[in-house]
């Protein structure tokens, strides 16, 4: 054989590539870059419309920063199994929004100018999927302005369903789940008017949603029936005001519910306008859903942190970031950055705050701080707490939110939270 690697043996290339591919679906890409012979001994991960589980980059984010300007669209990820950092052009956004949720580490993206199509991007094999516009998920007979606004109808939660045949969607301002196969022309919703939907979340092929009642499983045989929501189990209630949040933890594959129970201090009065959500004191309860109609307590997570925010959750390995992150402890990351709304735009008043609640679950210690989020690539001051917690609660600098719904919390004095 020599020095010629590439006569390996076919037999030989596959077994490498599949243990490099165990370790992450970087090594299985850079792996096959090497030359012609050992690409045509392994699969290309684009097949099955980029969508194949396997090949997802689930551990990998892309970090809120502006580039550099000699190269507008570069952007880092960050492994937060790993610690691993990776510098990749996205071209793409030239011309896309990115939106909130990500689908196994797949960039959501909505192409600017009216279509409002969406697109999942992986951002290390540049391979794009193709999903139907926005616009075919409208409500054209509702007298609601949300419901005829196709930005109200950008998603909070995207994954996998129907047994990974089709992809679903949860629009949160306007209270849908859709599904549709890659390469439809349009989407298949559900509109539920009669709960109200916290969260939803992908695990194994399925797409989970929660209201304050029940977890739901979405049918819709594969995008080709019409869409239905099926109780699964049933939510414990034993508070009087909380914040509720699907996650799925696909290294034990099992999903879970996160719950925020808010409460005041001794002695404290509630504000005749009501409790101030952001900043309200809370602590966190998490749940094991076991789809035998129960959820089971637990406390903790495996040895691991888990950041969550409106619409991105991340899972981060403390062992690679200490002695910053803290197993066992939930980072809950919300955006607080006031909005001007402009005929042409929307303009961010100053940098992007995050109030960050922290809470251990073995411990049972709470923390409440704020802080000013760096967007800066050069010498990022920030610790690894803050810079996955910015993650989880941007707002993307408002360029993908809605202009009446950021107009509409400025007014009620409450847009801190946009």
């Amino acid at each position: 054989m020599g020095s010629d690697w590439s006569t390996l043996t076919g037999c030989l290339v596959m077994l490498i590539a599949e243990r490099l591919l165990a370790n992450d679906v970087t090594d299985y890409i850079r792996f096959r870059a090497v030359c012609s012979p050992w690409r045509q001994h392994t699969e290309d991960p684009r097949v099955g419309d980029g969508l194949r589980p396997k090949y997802l980059p689930r551990s990998w984010i892309m970090l809120e920063e502006t580039p550099p300007a000699a190269a507008p669209f570069r952007n880092r990820l960050l492994n937060t199994g790993t610690g691993a950092v990776l510098a990749v052009d996205v071209p793409e956004l030239k011309d896309h929004d990115v939106m909130g949720p990500t689908l196994g580490g797949l960039l959501t993206l909505r192409e600017r100018g009216g279509a409002h199509v969406l697109r999942l991007l992986h951002p290390f094999t540049r391979h794009l999927t193709e999903l139907p516009s926005l616009v075919t998920m409208i409500h054209a007979a509702s007298h609601d302005p949300k419901m005829v606004e196709p930005e109200y109808h950008q998603p909070t939660a995207i994954g996998l369903s129907d047994d990974h045949k089709a992809v679903a969607v949860f629009c949160g301002l306007v209270n849908k789940v859709a599904v549709a196969r890659p390469g439809d022309s349009h989407w298949k919703w559900v509109y539920v008017p009669h709960f109200h939907l916290e969260s939803a979340a992908s695990l194994a092929g399925c797409f989970y949603a929660v209201s304050h009642v029940y977890i739901y499983q979405l049918e819709s045989d594969g995008a080709r029936g019409e869409p239905k929501l099926v109780p699964v189990a049933y939510v414990p209630v034993d508070a009087p005001s909380f914040r509720l949040t699907l996650v799925a933890d696909d290294e034990r594959e099992r999903l879970m519910l996160m719950k925020e129970v808010f409460y005041v201090h001794a002695g404290e009065e509630v504000p005749p306008e009501g409790p101030d959500m952001l900043t309200m004191p809370r602590v966190c309860v998490a749940y094991a859903v076991d789809m035998a109609a129960r959820t089971i307590a637990l406390s903790r997570l495996g040895a691991r942190a888990l950041f969550m925010g409106d619409d991105r959750a991340v899972w981060a390995s403390p062992g690679a970031f200490s002695p910053g992150v803290a197993a066992d402890t939930v980072y809950a990351g919300r955006p607080n950055r006031l909005f001007t709304v402009h005929e042409c735009g929307i303009e961010a008043d100053r940098p992007l705050t995050v109030v960050l609640h922290t809470h251990g679950l073995v411990s049972g210690l709470t923390r409440h701080a704020v802080f000013e989020s760096d967007d800066s690539e050069d010498l990022n001051p920030m610790g690894i707490v803050e810079t996955v917690s910015s993650y989880v609660a941007s707002d993307r600098g408002g360029a993908a939110r809605p202009t009446m719904y950021v107009a509409s919390h400025a007014r009620r004095g409450r847009g801190r939270g946009v």
